[in-house]
């Protein structure tokens, strides 16, 4: 009997296999538990339901729509917002406020039209950006291959996801006045109406720190998913195999660890509007800010409340100066807060204390010329250690002025205003200017502490010097601010956090030297950090949506319940398999054990991968790569019954790079012919079976390798031989028991070596080497071939010699 009957004897058995179990009068038998529609469908649709009104019931409360007064509809309405499916096209146009506006000019087409100018607004780039997200909503379908299930595309899935988000996001940027609204409603912060009462919120000010910091912790959850993914990619590169399921879980909560420390650490950058990154767009100019002198002061409320009564505020009807610091945004660019307003007393233009001042009337020509000295202090009783270091780096801000205005605005057509000539110059101790200027320009300058020299003059011309009757008046101030000072917590109940007058000596005998400075809470705090927050939300959290749904595709698609969902139970995958056919019984069918958690041990590693479940599926689920994965979430777990445990060791350590050294190289190894011969591991095999005791020694699996060389010298054939001590393991077992990553590094490194031999053809004798060369490697150029096929290919007939031979063939599936 020939080497081809043989095979279609095998055949054969096989398919009468199948038909008497197709035949059997006792069919097997399967119990599927479905589910009803009572009480089932039922409870589960009931669940959600609740859920879902469960969450609008938090919201309402979470959120209460405010109560105003009753709407007058002869007045305009406050805040006109469109519906709320076009909110994202008012985001994009209000966002455009904070983007470049800038002028193109049209050219010829603008001077037809008269408008050789045009200029790009915010109404323009709302337009604009608004045409973005929906040309990528049309755009799907005039992608191919994308006609699949999230699961099965996690990329197209997580850009979805990410551009849900940030259409979400923009769409919150669009009312960002009622957010901001929201935001104050909170039981910690209150503000005078326009008629001096004080209105508090009445929200629990954590609800609105969760709000806030929900797209911070976005970004921590993001930071986490790359942290570890970046850092499992590298381990397994550097270690292999033996990167363990349990330094997954730890390489897993060290990420957590180090994102969430990264994120707690950075909060303040996000919580202050992105001060330094120039809040996202939405600080166009720091001088602006810097420029900002608004200060928090005593302020005499016109009704009490609750909140004044909790706090003791309500006898004398004054909300001190502290609590405005919480409430309101103070001299952002300044670390201390400063006085401005001098509400402490610290100037006396009398004494030239922190001031100076003076002024005249004349006439005519008369002219003003005055001159004197100032002193800006640094006062040890009010300071006593100085002034704090973030005021004396750059000194005491001062202002310089002047002014002056005639009796007539103009004589014959001329303006006085041209006829005066003004000069204010203030010098240092050294006689050098810090200040000069003309015609009352003013100035504002940071100067050291110390004694100052000023000199004011005034000379008119033209026909007001020579008018007597009419008159001139000037007039120029100097003033330097110093630190605000307020009460601490050790003064009196009566003056605690309220503004310090210096010049209440009653005041200041009560309170001692209880006072100090303020630390400005609001310094570096971005005025429009809602803006910013909302900004910076509408893409890095929406990344993070995108990394959440992949992630979860991704486990998903390991697991591969989504497959295992497809599955009607029709058995024709049980049915067509072999193992089964030949062994009897259901344990063997994957769908079943799956479902029934029996996937962890033998029967698992029984199924041959060989693609016929899968091919006989009509729901075309791919079982085969299902099992792979199902292998690869084992190993690390619970130990299964996996053969070849000595040669796995062997070969994991084979698959590293340190073990490249121990192979030739490609031009030192004979490679006489474009057709090579992989023998495979035999001679592990065969030591690992004496040393198991499997086998006594009788079996010797070389041979086969020794066979087909016989057999290619009687064909005439020159086949090169690609020992173990050029190639290493194909990686089968690896593959074959979930070890991913050692297959991985074995296929990488034999695959170059066979490119690099310079072969066309790849026979092999071992089934499984030849199953993993054909399917599982990407040998483009290579034709992998199995000795059979080989021989069969080059016509060569064996004419066995008896017709009792007995061949066993191992099918390479």
């Amino acid at each position: 009997m020939g080497l081809i009957d043989n095979f279609g004897r095998v055949a054969s058995m096989y398919m009468e296999e199948k038909e008497n179990l197709q035949k059997a009068e006792e069919k097997r038998k399967r119990t599927r538990t479905g589910h009803g529609f009572w009480p089932h469908e039922v409870l589960r649709d009931s669940i959600i339901f609740a859920s879902m009104l469960s969450i609008l019931l938090f919201y309402a409360w979470l959120i209460p729509p405010p109560l105003h007064g009753a709407a007058d509809p002869y007045a305009q309405a406050g805040f006109v917002f469109p519906d709320w499916y076009v909110l994202f096209s008012y985001g994009y146009l209000r966002w455009g406020e904070y983007l470049p506006q800038f002028v193109v000019p049209t050219g010829f087409v603008g001077d037809i039209v008269g408008q050789p100018m045009f200029p790009w607004n915010a109404a323009w780039w709302g337009a604009a950006l608004t045409g973005i997200p929906v040309g990528i909503l049309a755009l799907p379908p005039f992608l191919g291959g994308r006609e699949k299930r999230p699961v099965e595309d996690p990329w197209f899935a997580a850009a979805g996801a990410v551009y849900l988000a940030h259409i979400w996001f923009i769409s919150v940027f669009s009312i960002n006045i009622f957010l901001e609204l929201y935001g104050k409603n909170r039981s910690d912060f209150c503000k005078l109406d326009s008629h001096g009462d004080l209105l508090c919120g009445t929200r629990e000010p954590w609800i609105a720190e969760v709000f806030n910091s929900i797209p911070w912790v976005m970004t921590g959850v993001l930071m986490w998913i790359c942290v570890y993914f970046i850092g499992r990619g590298l381990l397994i590169k550097a270690w292999g195999t033996g990167f363990t399921v349990a330094k997954s879980r730890q390489l897993l909560v060290g990420a957590l660890i180090l994102s969430s420390a990264a994120t707690v650490a950075t909060f303040d950058t996000y919580d202050k509007g992105f001060w330094d990154a120039r809040g996202l767009l939405t600080i166009k100019d720091y001088g602006e800010l810097e420029a900002m002198r608004t200060q928090p002061s005593d302020v005499h409320v016109h009704d009490v409340n609750e909140f004044t009564d909790d706090r003791g505020w309500s006898e004398s009807g004054v909300v001190p100066t502290s609590a405005w610091l919480n409430w309101n945004i103070y001299q952002p660019a300044r670390y201390i807060i400063t006085d401005f307003n001098d509400a402490n007393g610290h100037q006396d233009p009398v004494s030239g204390k922190n001031a100076a001042a003076g002024g005249t009337t004349f006439n005519g020509g008369e002219g003003f010329t005055t001159s004197g000295s100032f002193m800006i202090t640094e006062d040890t009783t009010h300071f006593p250690e100085g002034h704090p270091e973030e005021v004396t780096a750059d000194g005491i801000t001062t202002d310089v002025a002047c002014e002056f205005r005639s009796s007539e605005r103009k004589i014959n057509d001329v303006s006085t205003q041209t006829m005066v000539a003004t000069t204010l110059t203030v010098t240092d101790a050294s006689g050098k200017d810090v200040v000069s200027f003309a015609n009352c320009e003013g100035a504002t300058v940071e100067l050291a502490v110390g004694t100052y020299d000023y000199t004011y003059e005034v000379v008119v011309s033209g026909a007001l010097a020579l008018n007597d009757s009419i008159t001139t008046e000037t007039a120029f101030t100097i003033a330097s601010y110093q630190p605000l000072l307020i009460w601490d917590e050790n003064a009196p109940a009566g003056l605690a956090g309220h503004t310090v007058n210096l010049s209440n000596s009653e005041e200041m005998a009560l309170g001692g030297s209880a006072y100090s400075y303020i630390e400005n809470p609001t310094y570096h705090q971005n005025p429009k950090s809602l803006d910013a927050k909302l900004t910076y939300a509408m893409f890095i959290p929406c990344v993070t949506f995108g990394a959440l749904v992949f992630v979860l595709l991704r486990y998903m698609a390991r697991g591969y319940e989504f497959e295992m969902n497809k599955c009607y139970g029709c058995d024709l995958c049980d049915d067509a398999c072999p193992v089964r056919l030949f062994n009897g019984g259901d344990k063997l069918n994957i769908i079943y054990n799956s479902w029934n958690n029996e996937d962890d041990g033998v029967p698992l590693y029984s199924c041959l991968t060989c693609t016929a479940c899968t091919n006989a599926c009509p729901q075309l689920v791919n079982y085969d790569s299902y099992v792979d994965i199902r292998r690869s979430l084992i190993v690390g777990g619970p130990q299964a019954e996996i053969p070849h445990t000595v040669l796995q060791a062997v070969l994991n350590a084979e698959a590293e790079e340190a073990a490249d050294a121990d192979f030739i190289a490609t031009e030192d190894y004979p490679i006489t012919s474009n057709v090579g011969y992989y023998p495979g591991c035999v001679d592990y095999l065969d030591q690992e079976m004496v040393f198991s005791h499997v086998n006594e020694g009788t079996m010797n699996l070389g041979d086969t390798t020794t066979a087909a060389f016989t057999l290619f010298e009687e064909m005439g054939t020159d086949v090169a031989y690609l020992g173990r001590d050029f190639l290493k393991c194909c990686g089968h077992d690896q593959k074959w028991q979930g070890l991913d990553e050692g297959f991985e590094k074995l296929k990488a490194y034999n695959q170059r070596k066979i490119n690099e031999s310079g072969i066309d053809t790849l026979v092999s004798s071992c089934a499984e080497c030849f199953r993993t060369f054909a399917r599982d490697y990407e040998l483009e150029d290579v034709k992998v071939m199995h000795t059979t096929e080989f021989l069969i290919e080059q016509g060569f007939d064996m004419n066995l010699k008896s017709d009792d031979t007995t061949v066993t063939y191992h099918d390479p599936c």
